[in-house]
């Protein structure tokens, strides 16, 4: 199946990867839009700074942003002949705490007019001093960051966080121990209800999620703008549970660019609250796994 825009394409494979178990517009300081998605809305708990001390939400973001530009500026700085032809200054780049607030991994998406600077963030990285962790249900998590930078010669670094993801570390030790306490089931007497379906016979409705969830995907789908510029394509996976409650949670993605797992997360944030799954009559979390491949003309 095939989303159009203008310029590109977005192949959507609408097999839905069922793996039961249990429980188991903001813009960019120079002008251009970049995503809709304000990772700060969806992670309100993250690890910061140690001088970022406020419970303030606001606060809390602010004091983050402005002490990672700070490290960054101090840290690097761009030649002022540095911009070449084929630079347009712009790189993404993620990196992930581990359980101690200590650099635990990262990575460059890198293009090859880039790798100059690339070595220098990579560099920068190295140097990002321990953060205060976050304790979920007393326990200390991780946390990641996909981050934005703009380069101009002579100049501060503009950055902007695009994506937190907390308790990666975490999560697969997590979904083990849900799997080995509650057990994995080939097969759940009662899938969950995509809206407008709870009507339709129960052998249909697996068909009626399906048909439902590919409608969803192509009423909003957006290629994202910088993406397309860049002529970043790929494929990624999102990953969610349907809840007891039959909200969506546990938005996870992985892909070639975290310009198209945001685009993918934010596809997801929009789905309507569903039917929960049930078995033996009693609500169940049900995760999902849906691949997305993102296509240019």
């Amino acid at each position: 199946m095939k989303f159009e825009s203008k310029t590109a394409l977005l192949t959507a494979i609408t097999i839905l990867v069922f793996a039961f178990s249990l429980n188991a517009q903001n813009q960019e300081t120079d002008g251009r839009e970049i995503t809709s998605y304000n990772p700060f809305e969806a992670a309100t708990d993250y690890a910061n700074f140690n001088e970022c001390t406020s419970n303030n939400t606001a606060e809390k973001r602010a004091c983050f942003t402005d002490k990672l530009q700070q490290f960054f500026n101090k840290n690097l700085k761009m030649p002022k002949d540095s911009i070449s032809q084929n630079f347009d200054g712009k790189v993404y780049f993620k990196f992930f705490t581990d359980t101690e607030g200590k650099l635990e991994s990262k990575e460059i998406f890198n293009r090859s007019e880039s790798e100059f600077i690339e070595e220098k963030i990579d560099l920068v990285l190295k140097k990002i001093p321990s953060l205060k962790v976050v304790q979920l249900k007393d326990t200390s998590v991780s946390t990641g960051y996909v981050l934005y930078a703009k380069f101009s010669p002579g100049k501060d670094i503009k950055l902007r966080v695009i994506d937190i993801i907390v308790n990666k570390e975490n999560l697969k030790e997590t979904e083990e121990k849900e799997t080995k306490d509650n057990g994995v089931f080939e097969v759940i007497e009662d899938l969950p209800v995509f809206p407008g379906c709870e009507e339709v016979e129960k052998n249909r409705q697996r068909s009626c999620f399906d048909n439902n969830m590919s409608k969803h995907i192509r009423k909003n789908f957006s290629f994202p703008e910088e993406a397309e510029e860049l002529g970043i394509d790929g494929r990624i996976t999102i990953m969610f549970n349907i809840d007891k409650d039959g909200s969506i949670t546990n938005i996870r993605t992985s892909g070639t660019h975290p310009l198209l797992e945001l685009e993918g997360r934010r596809i997801i944030t929009k789905l309507p609250r569903m039917t929960p799954a049930k078995q033996k009559g009693e609500p169940v979390r049900v995760p999902f796994s849906i691949p997305i491949t993102f296509r240019l003309n």
